[in-house]
């Protein structure tokens, strides 16, 4: 049988103690990291969705050109939906469409990159009209 001193006790202690707060710490990096990143993409998606109004209202005049939205950056798919694919349109002449488009990449980020800031999660921004009220330009401030 193995005799231990107290010193030896309190080490193996202390050893133990500081394996278990590494690895703890190694865990907690990385849920931190994969937070961080979530919150990133967060930011990304904000800030292209209202790039992506931005598109339609003011460019589009409030019109949907779907030729036009084919050709922008994001890849957009456009499908349309027929009335008698089971989803209520409350005016037979209304259209539906699905669009979806892919996510930012490096150079769109880099364009999305001025939407940094605590602000972006606040509910104001700013829209600029001409005189007779369409809409020029939409934007968030930074501090």
């Amino acid at each position: 049988m193995i005799k231990m001193s107290r010193n030896n006790v309190v080490i193996i202690f202390f050893f133990v103690l500081f394996i278990f707060y590494f690895i703890w710490s190694q865990f907690a990096l990385y849920e931190h990291r994969a937070s961080l990143k979530n919150a990133e993409k967060k930011i990304y998606n904000i800030a292209d969705n209202l790039e992506f109004w931005k598109l339609m209202s003011i460019r589009q005049g409030i019109q949907f050109d779907v030729d036009y939205l084919g050709n922008d950056v994001r890849n957009i798919k456009i499908t349309p939906i027929k009335n008698n694919d089971g989803l209520p349109l409350k005016n037979e002449d209304n259209q539906f469409y699905i669009l979806s488009y892919s996510g930012a990449d490096k150079k769109r980020k880099k364009e999305l990159e001025r939407y940094f800031s605590d602000l972006v999660l606040q509910n104001y921004f700013y829209v600029v009209t001409d005189r007779n009220g369409k809409i020029k330009e939409m934007f968030w401030d930074k501090p």
